[in-house]
């Protein structure tokens, strides 16, 4: 259930774009002094099916540690849309094997 604190927390920032600054530099993560901020839909439902495939996930179970995923992705040359396919795969990966 939605909670009124829950929404505070973050709309705030929707209607106060300027309150970034102070948390940015508590977190210590630099903000450039002067940007636009544009509030963008956040519904992130896909209504139809988009094929997404990692070549090969294995999951790992060492003799000692904790056991994890392996995802291989065999590429025949460098691709700049790897980057968010492999953001989309790990998110994904953590959502359905935590």
């Amino acid at each position: 259930m939605v909670t009124s604190q829950h929404e505070a927390s973050h709309r705030v920032f929707q209607d106060r774009p300027e309150l970034l600054g102070p948390v940015f530099r508590i977190l210590g993560v630099p903000l450039p002094p002067k940007l636009a901020v544009d509030v963008l839909n956040s519904d992130v439902t896909e209504m139809r099916p988009v094929e997404r495939r990692i070549d090969s996930v294995l999951h790992i179970t060492p003799s000692e540690g904790k056991p994890f995923l392996l995802g291989i992705e065999a590429q025949g040359r460098k691709s700049a849309e790897k980057a968010a396919s492999w953001t989309y795969y790990l998110g994904y990966l953590t959502a359905k094997y935590q």
